[in-house]
Parts: structure tokens; sequence; C-alpha cells
């Protein structure tokens, strides 16, 4: 690990950004701060709104009275996101990202690390007052994402896809820091697949940033880097090595599969300060649809795993899906909420899963206390236990889990296995919202089925390990990827309200105390809803794919709402959306 200093900070010319001295001062973003980010509503200081992952504001001036008068502001256009566009797998720009507000700025990153910083101080003539590069290479075929940055101090973190972890200062956009943390050279463990998406979580002077390219067969792992000089503190992989427990949760007979098994981290956890520690959601098993070549539970892949936030160790997991094959990796949002069940109080660490099942954890412990199907077909399991919220088919003696046959992929089983939910969803990584008030939680993501055809395959370094060919959506109705806004009472786990969407989602939702939910579509708009039907109330055609989640903040006592749009163009196969744009766009909405 080494530090570069003073790398420019371009501006959108290329010229160093000389006026940094007029850009307004702000306070160190402090660990009593980010604790309380609630108490400024006016500011958004973590990616997910808050320490427990809500994606809530209590700001009400933009609320279902009003919301339909809502209008564009100004925008600024990512120019820099759409390098290398057409090389992407996905074949354009991967905005995943909110922009951050604190005290009159707002910062936000785009896929290669290049971090923003805008002057919004006077809502009626913003400023983009510098532009830092990092310089990472735009190798053909790269597929850059990032999940934004976070702040610190006085200065924004940002982990790139490259592995490095680098950090700006807020008023002057020097590079200040910028280290080598995931290993991205040939190695004896396939190290050349590691990198970062999800955005970095600080916490108690420490910089936690997971690695999320499990799926380039490699191991996951949560580090944490000194705040101040970015060196490494701790490393914890979620694949247990040799001697570690759960390692004997890898049988396959050669004893290397845990080598390449993936549990990649690719959202920000959630911290508990009472208890001092994070909680993150990993990813599938590697490769992610043979089990045959992984057998037994993969520990502690498809989990919510709490970490000691001083060591890294782990205090507590839960196992969504032992043994899983149908890419039904669990790194969503794990939100946490104190709330009334069954006449007790509850500290609850809560996730849409992406199995389709809503889960709520008891978040001192693991320890399961209630499940509820929010996707509309799910036919790899029957259902639950209600008392260990384990697939009812569980059987801890098998090292190859059977669960449904007719839905369960072998390699000498039939070819092109229908499974519900699609392998895209429920939900990946899209930020869900909680309203504290109301008690609902919401998710926005993807429905439907899918169908593969399960083929032995041996690990190559730096390419995605996944034992498998796609095939088309499987016969079933509603079988058609489509998309869903759903509300879940926390209390209850009932649902309380479903739309249905014509496209899959992979944006997130917003909530307000406005009433309110906001959300962005893979059709370029973003809507608003009214958060006891989710009813669309409003809604503003960017026509550019949307792939991050809304935000609000405000300015001068009026509350604005921002997203970033960003990702390829043809609508992913819908045929109404064949004309549809690349872009990469900030836009901003006021009333």
């Amino acid at each position: 690990m080494h530090h570069r200093r003073g790398r420019i900070a371009l501006s959108i010319g290329g010229a160093l950004m000389a006026s940094a001295l007029a850009m307004p001062a702000h306070a160190q973003i402090t660990q009593e701060r980010l604790e309380n980010a609630g108490a400024e509503p006016h500011n958004w200081l973590l990616q997910l709104g808050n320490y427990a992952s809500h994606s809530y504001s209590s700001l009400d001036q933009i609320n279902r009275d009003n919301v339909a008068d809502l209008r564009a502001m100004w925008t600024i256009p990512i120019t820099t996101a759409l390098a290398n566009s057409a090389d992407n797998l996905f074949g354009g720009a991967q905005l995943e990202m909110r922009p951050l507000v604190v005290d009159g700025m707002m910062y936000f990153n785009d896929p290669w690390g290049i971090v923003y910083g805008v002057d919004i101080s006077n809502m009626s003539n913003p400023r983009i007052m510098f532009v830092t590069d990092p310089a990472m290479a735009r190798d053909a075929g790269e597929i850059p994402v990032s999940r934004g940055v976070a702040l610190w101090d006085t200065n924004i973190w940002a982990n790139l896809a490259d592995g490095r972890v680098t950090a700006t200062d807020m008023n002057t956009g020097e590079l200040l820091i910028d280290v080598q943390i995931a290993r991205t050279e040939a190695g004896t463990d396939f190290d050349i697949g590691e990198g970062f998406t999800a955005s970095p979580l600080p916490a108690q002077g420490l910089i936690m940033v997971g690695q999320s390219k499990g799926d380039w067969a490699t191991r996951g792992y949560l580090a944490a880097v000194d705040a101040e000089s970015g060196e490494e503190v701790w490393r914890t992989y979620t694949i247990p090595g040799p001697g570690e427990p759960g390692h004997e949760t890898w049988a396959d007979e050669a004893g290397t599969a845990w080598r390449t098994g993936g549990g990649s981290l690719w959202q920000v956890g959630s911290y508990d300060p009472a208890q001092n520690i994070t909680i993150w959601g990993t990813a599938n098993p590697v490769p992610m649809f043979d089990p045959e070549y992984r057998p037994g539970d993969n520990l502690y892949t498809n989990s919510a795993l709490a970490f000691d936030v001083d060591d890294g160790s782990i205090v507590w997991y839960f196992q969504y899906t032992p043994n899983e094959s149908w890419d039904y990796d669990e790194i969503g949002v794990h939100a946490l909420i104190d709330a009334e069940v069954d006449g007790e109080m509850r500290q609850m660490v809560v996730h849409f899963a992406r199995n389709g099942y809503y889960y709520r954890l008891d978040r001192t412990d693991g320890t399961f206390i209630g499940g509820t199907q929010y996707v509309e077909q799910i036919t790899w399991t029957a259902g639950l236990d209600p008392k260990t919220g384990m697939p009812v088919e569980y059987d801890p003696d098998l090292d190859l889990q059977v669960y449904l046959p007719e839905t369960r992929q072998t390699r000498d089983g039939n070819p092109s296995i229908a499974f519900c939910p699609t392998l895209l969803g429920g939900v990946r990584w899209q930020p869900t919202a909680y309203n504290p008030e109301t008690g609902i939680n919401y998710v926005s993501g993807i429905d439907g089925c899918s169908a593969i055809t399960v083929g032995p395959e041996e690990p190559t370094p730096g390419q995605i390990f996944i034992g498998a060919d796609f095939a088309a959506p499987a016969p079933f109705d509603l079988a058609a990827p489509h998309g869903q806004i759903v509300g879940v009472d926390v209390m209850t786990g009932e649902i309380t309200a479903r739309l249905l969407l014509p496209q899959p989602s992979e944006s997130g939702v917003l909530a307000t105390a406005g009433g309110l939910v906001f959300h962005g579509g893979r059709d370029g708009r973003i809507t608003a809803h009214n958060d006891e039907t989710l009813e669309e109330l409003w809604a503003f055609p960017t026509n550019i794919g949307i792939k991050a989640a809304p935000m609000t903040f405000a300015v001068d006592g009026q509350q604005y709402v921002a997203i970033i749009a960003g990702t390829n163009g043809g609508g992913g196969g819908a045929p109404e959306l064949a004309n549809q744009q690349t872009g990469a766009m900030l836009y901003v909405f006021g009333l």
C-alpha cells in the first residue's frame, strides 16, 4: 500500500480549478454527525440516508398535495461516465450512486472514480467547483460500477473498480490518499478479479470497504482502512479458510472450492453504534449455478454478516439459502429497525431478499423473527420454516441440498430448468426505504422467472465463473421479468401495497415525510407515489435508463429531489424502449 499525493483536480475544461476559496465552508463530518444524520435533513450525509439504511427524509415541503407541481430546476451532464461505454458489458454507463449533500455542497462520483464537487449554495446558479480524476485505466471491455462515495472529516472517500481506495479534499478537490487495497495481479487465489463497487462505510475513524467481485472466482472480504493514513487496519474474509469456523461447509473432495468461493459485498452495510457492529449482506457462492462443484452449505455466502467494527471479527450470521444455485445473492440493503412485534419491542435487521422473501431478524444475535413472500411467484422452495427461517426442504445432513427437484439445477438434470423469482431478483443492490412514522418498509425490484442449463466449468483468473448457460424466461404466468414496488409493515410482515411496473426496476426508492415514495425507472422516468397506495402522482421522463435511487435535500429552506440517470440505451431488450439513448445526467427537481 502506498500514497500518491497531489494528483490533478481537473475542471470540465481540463484546467486546474482555482476558485476553491469561493466554496461554502462547512464543518467536519464527525461520528456524531453521522450517528444523528436525521437531525439535519437538509443534508444527505450517507448513501442510504443514515447508519440504519432507511433512505428516508423528514422533509415534507414536497408532499402529496403539491408534488404534481414539481419541475426540473437544473441538470449536470456527467460526461466522464461515458468513456468506454460502448465496450462495457452492459453497453453503457452504469450510474448506481446517489449524490451526497453537506452544507451547501454536493458530491458524487462516476464509475471511473472521478469525484465531482458542486457548489449548490445558490440553487439558481450551481457551480462545478472541481472534478478530480484518479486516472483509472480505461481498459477495453471494462465494467466500471460504483454505488457512491462517503464522507468523513473533510474528505470524500471512494473505492474503485480497480481495487483502490481514495480520499479527496472536500474543499479543494485535491486527491490526498490513494491506496491499492484489493489485489488485481494474478496470484494463488485468483486475486486478479478483486475490486470494489459498494460505497465505503465510515465509522469510528475507519473507512470500511467490501470486496465486490466474487463472481470473478475470488473470495469476498470486508476491510477497514484508517481514515487518517489510508493504511489497512483489518480484513475479514467472508469465505472461511482452513481452520476457521465454517470452512467445513466447503466439502468438495479436492478441498479447493473455497479459494474461488465468492461471497462478495456489493452494497454498503448498515452500522449499529450501540453494538458497534456493521451488518452487510453477502453474495452467492461461485460458480453461481453449479452446486456440485462446491457441496456443503458454503458459508458465509447468501448471508447477513455482523462484523465487530474494532477488529472485523464476525459476531453473528444468518444464512438465507445454504448451497444456493439460482444466483440469489443477498448483498442488498439490511436496514436496522426498532419496532414492536407480537407485543414486544425488537431490535431488528430487515432484508428484502433476492430469493423472494422479506426477512426480519434479531440484530443482536441474528435469530429469525419472521418472513414474508413479497414477489408473486416462488418455485425454488415450498416456504420457510417459521421457527428457523430456513427453507423447509433444508437438510443439515446433506452436502448437496435437494430443495424442489423440478427447479433445482444439477449437471444431469433437465436442460433449461425454470425457476422463480428470476435470477435478477426480488431485489439486488437497489436501496430500500423505511418510513419510521408509518412503519412501512418499501422495495423496488424485479419479478418474473428465469431458466438456465448447468454445465461443469473450471475457474479462469479474471473471468466470471458461472457454471451454466442462460436461457429464455420460463413459460409461467408473469414469467417475463417486470418491475414492482412493494410496501411491507415491519410489525406484522404483511404487504400493505403493491404496484406492478412494466419494466424491471434497478433503481431503488426514497421515502419522505411528505407521504411520498420516489422511484427511478428503467424507462427513464422518475416518479412520485402515494406512500399508502403507491398510486403514481407525478412523473418526469429523462429518456435515460435509471439505476440510481432518488435522494432529497434542502437549501435556504427549500426542498429538492435529485437523481442520477445513466445506463445503457435500448431499454434492456424492452421493445417499447428500443430507441432509448445512453446518457449520464444529474437531475434536480423543486417546486
